[in-house]
C-alpha cells in the first residue's frame, strides 16, 4: 500500500520523531544534567515501543521504503501496547534549522541557544562561574564539561536590566529555572525536533481539504516545548514545537521550496486552535499568541495557585489588543478527575469551534495521570485514568477538525508510551465510528 494512494477510509496516525534508532537514548539521557523527574530520550523510546516500534530499528509489520526517503511501518492490528494503523516516520537534518524558531521566538534567545554550549565549552575551566555548573547525567568525568545552568533569574520588568553579551549574562536572561540546562548533544536535538515540526506542518498542508478522519498526525519530539516563551526557556522547555506547528500552518514555510513552487498541493490554514491538555498551564504558548487573533489557545491545568507555573494559567488571563478573547486558560479545583476534566475539555473544544479553527495543534502531557510523580498532590494534582485517556481521544476526534499531536510532558517513562496508545484508540474509535456512517450515508 502506498500511504499516500490509499483511498482515505481508514483511520491512521502518522508519527514523527528523530532518531532512526533507540540505540542513541542511553547517550542523550546521560549528558544531561542529573533530574529525578526529566528523562526525555527515555520518554520518547518508550512511547515508541508502546506504538510498535521494536529495539534494533525494526517496526511491526510491512516496511516501505522510498529512496532519499525515511522507512514508514504500517500496523493493521492491535497487540499489546500498539496502535492501529500507525506509520512511524524518522528524521533527521545536517541543516541547522533553528533559525525556523525564530519565527515564533525571540531571534536573540534564538541565537543564544545555537551558541551557548560551544561559548561555555570554549571557557576556560578556571573561568566557568561555579554556581552555573550542573553535574551530568553520566558517571562522573573530571575532564567532562559541565551542563550550563542559571545561577540566578533576571528581573526583566525592572529598568536598567539586559541580556548582555557573556554566556553567563545571557544565560541568567533567557532561562526562568534552572531546571532546563544547556548540554552536550542539545543543539543537535533541538534541531532535528524543529525537522519534525516542519514534516508535521507540510503534511496537514498537503491534507487540507481531506476529511480528517482520515489522518492525524504525532510530533514525537525529545524535549517538551510549551513553557518556552518569546524570549524565555524553562520549565524542560527550549523550543515550542506546538507553537511554530501552529505558526507554520497559517504562514507555510518559506524555506521550503516545494511549498512555494506548489501552492495548489500545500494549502495554508486561516485559523487554528492550540489545546494543551498538559498538567501545567502552557504560559509559553499563551505568551506567544497572547495578542495575535488568528490563533485560539485554550489549555486546561492545575490550578497554577497551587503549581507550576504559579504566575500564568488564571481563568481571567485572556489576551490582549487583537488577541482579546483569544486565550481560554481552564484551570481545575485539586484533585480534579475524570468529571471535571471533561467539562472543561467539552468546553474548550465549543469555544474552538465558535472561534472557527480549521485544525487543532494538541500539547499532549501526560502528566495529568494520577500517578505522576512531578504534581504537586498537597496543593494541587489531577486523578487522571488510563481509561480517561481513551475517552479524551474520542472527544478530541469529535470536534471533526484535524488533529496533530505534540508530545509535551509525562514523566512515568513507563506507562507513558501506553498513554499515548490510549488516546491514539479513542481517536481512532470515535474516526471509525464517523467513517463507518457516512460509508452507511452513502
Amino acid at each position: 500500500m502506498d500511504w499516500e494512494r490509499d483511498d482515505h477510509t481508514r483511520t491512521c496516525v502518522e508519527v514523527y520523531y528523530n532518531d532512526r534508532g533507540l540505540e542513541g537514548d542511553d547517550s542523550g539521557q546521560s549528558a544531561m544534567p542529573k533530574d529525578i523527574y526529566n528523562a526525555p530520550y527515555a520518554r520518547k523510546g518508550g512511547i515508541l515501543r508502546a506504538l510498535g516500534f521494536e529495539p534494533g530499528g525494526s517496526w511491526l509489520g510491512k516496511q516501505y521504503t522510498r529512496k532519499n526517503e525515511p522507512v514508514y511501518g504500517f500496523f493493521d492490528h492491535i497487540g499489546n501496547g500498539t496502535v492501529p494503523n500507525t506509520m512511524i516516520s524518522y528524521y533527521s537534518s545536517d541543516v541547522l534549522w533553528l533559525k525556523i524558531a525564530s519565527q515564533v521566538h525571540d531571534i536573540e534567545m534564538i541565537r543564544y541557544l545555537r551558541t551557548a554550549w560551544d561559548r561555555w565549552k570554549g571557557i576556560p575551566m578556571e573561568n566557568r562561574c561555579k554556581f552555573f555548573r550542573r553535574e551530568n547525567d553520566g558517571e562522573s568525568d573530571p575532564a567532562a564539561v559541565p551542563a550550563l545552568v542559571p545561577s540566578n533569574f533576571a528581573q526583566r520588568s525592572e529598568p536598567g536590566s539586559k541580556a548582555g553579551t557573556d554566556v553567563h549574562s545571557q544565560t541568567n536572561w533567557y532561562h526562568t529555572d534552572d531546571e532546563t540546562p544547556i548540554f552536550e548533544g542539545l543543539l543537535e536535538t533541538l534541531e532535528s525536533d524543529i525537522l519534525v515540526a516542519l514534516k508535521t506542518h507540510k503534511s496537514m498542508l498537503r491534507w487540507r481539504d481531506i476529511k480528517p478522519q482520515s489522518r492525524y498526525f504525532y510530533s514525537l519530539v525529545t524535549h517538551p516545548g510549551h513553557h518556552a516563551g518569546k524570549s524565555s526557556i524553562g520549565g524542560y522547555c527550549y523550543v515550542n514545537i506546538a507553537a511554530l506547528i501552529a505558526h507554520l500552518i497559517l504562514h507555510p514555510n518559506a524555506y521550503d521550496a516545494h511549498i512555494i513552487l506548489h501552492p495548489n498541493k500545500y494549502k495554508k490554514y486561516e485559523k487554528v486552535a492550540i489545546l494543551d491538555v498538559d498538567y501545567h498551564c502552557g504560559n509559553g504558548t499563551i505568551s506567544i499568541f497572547w495578542d495575535r487573533p488568528d490563533v485560539f489557545v485554550a489549555s486546561i491545568h492545575a490550578d497554577p495557585s497551587g503549581d507550576y507555573p504559579w504566575n500564568s494559567g488564571f481563568a481571567d488571563q485572556i489576551g490582549e489588543g487583537p488577541g482579546e478573547g483569544k486565550t481560554l486558560n481552564l484551570p481545575l479545583t485539586p484533585g480534579a478527575g475524570w468529571a471535571e476534566y471533561e467539562k472543561a475539555l467539552r468546553a474548550a473544544l465549543a469555544a474552538i469551534k465558535d472561534f472557527g479553527a480549521e485544525a487543532i495543534v494538541v500539547s499532549l502531557g501526560l502528566d495529568t495521570h494520577r500517578d505522576d510523580p512531578v504534581q504537586e498532590k498537597a496543593t494541587a494534582g489531577m486523578g487522571l485514568t488510563s481509561e480517561d485517556y481513551f475517552e479524551m481521544g474520542k472527544l478530541l476526534a469529535g470536534a471533526n477538525l484535524q488533529l496533530a499531536f505534540v508530545q509535551e510532558g509525562g514523566y512515568q517513562v513507563a506507562v507513558a508510551g501506553q498513554l499515548v496508545a490510549q488516546v491514539f484508540r479513542g481517536v481512532e474509535a470515535e474516526f471509525n465510528r464517523t467513517l463507518s456512517r457516512k460509508r452507511r450515508l452513502d
